[in-house]
């Protein structure tokens, strides 16, 4: 028996054969395995690079059932308009729950969709019985960790402009997570993950991006913008290599570790930004252990 190869056969994707209608669009979404649910929110880009790595450990699947949906604008989930906030997908979030019939979930969230994950915590507390937050992209407050992550997105946004989508989303990815981020994908996603990557780029740039800096809150600002904090257990997940890749992370974790009492945390050897595509059985692990201290 195999313990550390990353094999589950040829194609790895989950299909997303189901819908939910929600405020301004409509989500595709699939329902894995059994047990108290898990909803999984995927970050930018990468639509593919939150669950699919997560079939690599399989405990978490015969344990829980997890639930993975494609967000507004992504993989043939469809967005009306030409934005959407940061509480709008945190709504879609609630809205999905609902349509489910779900009253309260675990919450798995990756970058992106950590700061969703985030707000929706803040909107929803009542509707999530606990969060693993693996890496939530939080607004950069400190100088270093601001000038890299503008550099990194007005460099990608050059090539953008270019035509070349693709090109601007992987030079994102390598500036953010470093140059080993982009093989660990290929390996852990769909052998078409930058196919789809390629059409949701405009997503990334012109919805994704715009909805993080319009965001209202900040870190320095948080007793201040919120009334009450969130009670649930909090999983805050950082890889170990990630602030070596790109300044920012570190400042985050402290922020869920000093602003949240209850907030426990993990470490991911051998991983930067994008942690579950380059060790997903030491999230799996981590995540299912959690889940199980945390039981509804």
């Amino acid at each position: 028996m195999m313990r550390d190869a990353l094999y589950i056969g040829r194609e790895w994707n989950v299909e997303h054969d189901r819908r939910a209608k929600v405020t301004g669009g409509e989500l595709r979404y699939a329902v894995l395995g059994e047990g108290e649910p898990v909803l999984c929110i995927h970050g930018t880009s990468i639509a593919d690079s939150l669950i699919t790595p997560m079939r690599f450990y399989p405990p978490l699947l015969d344990d829980y059932q997890l639930i993975s949906y494609y967000r507004a604008g992504y993989n043939g989930s469809t967005l009306d308009g030409d934005a959407l906030s940061i509480e709008g997908g945190a709504e879609h979030v609630r809205e999905l729950l609902d349509h489910l019939g779900i009253d309260k979930a675990h919450i798995m969230a990756f970058s992106f969709g950590g700061v969703i994950a985030f707000q929706f915590l803040l909107s929803y507390p009542e509707r999530a019985h606990s969060a693993i937050l693996l890496e939530p992209y939080l607004p950069r407050e400190e100088p270093d960790a601001i000038t890299a992550n503008v550099d990194a997105f007005m460099n990608a946004m050059k090539v953008y402009e270019t035509g070349d989508k693709l090109g601007a989303a992987q030079l994102y990815m390598e500036a953010v997570c470093g140059p080993s981020f982009l093989p660990a994908v290929e390996m852990t996603g769909p052998l078409d993950v930058w196919d789809r990557v390629e059409e949701c780029v405009d997503t990334t740039f012109t919805v994704d991006f715009p909805a993080i800096s319009q965001w209202g809150f900040k870190p320095s600002e948080a007793d201040r913008l919120v009334e009450r904090k969130p009670a649930m257990p909090v999983l805050a997940v950082m890889g170990l290599d990630s602030e070596s890749a790109m300044p920012g992370f570190r400042a985050t974790q402290r922020f869920l570790m000093d602003w949240l009492p209850q907030a426990e945390r993990c470490g991911i050897p051998n991983a930067t930004h994008g942690l579950q595509s380059m060790n997903p059985l030491a999230v799996g692990e981590a995540a299912h252990t959690f889940l199980k201290r945390h039981p509804m």
